[in-house]
């Protein structure tokens, strides 16, 4: 009789990589959605799979560094993308607050060009 986990032998080792990234991020999206929760958001489907999308994008920036760059255990790995893609919502205000600056200074740099003409 054959052992479940020799099914995934045959599985190629990219692949089960993907999905063990994805699973990890996925449980941190879980965790921030129910933290979420707990004070008081509603939880949509919309707002799952933004949340989702963002801390994937997030996960996948730290998986880059810290596989490409620093070389560490793929556990190890996983479990700080798991953090970051539950800690994605920090990452994210800091990005809107940088946009939300640089769109204002361009506001206010064709308001000031567009009252001198």
């Amino acid at each position: 009789m054959k052992s479940p986990l020799d099914y995934f032998k045959y599985i190629p080792k990219e692949f089960l990589e993907w999905i063990s990234f994805a699973a990890a991020v996925l449980f941190g999206t879980v965790y921030k959605v129910l933290k979420q929760n707990e004070t008081g958001v509603k939880i949509t489907v919309k707002k799952y799979l933004t949340e989702a999308i963002s801390s994937f994008f997030v996960a996948l920036i730290v998986f880059a560094v810290f596989d490409q760059y620093f070389h560490f255990n793929q556990l190890f790995i996983l479990m700080m993308c798991s953090l970051a893609g539950s800690m994605s919502s920090k990452f994210h205000k800091h990005i809107e607050d940088f946009l939300d600056f640089i769109f204002d200074t361009t506001k206010n740099a064709i308001t000031r060009k567009v009252n001198k003409l």
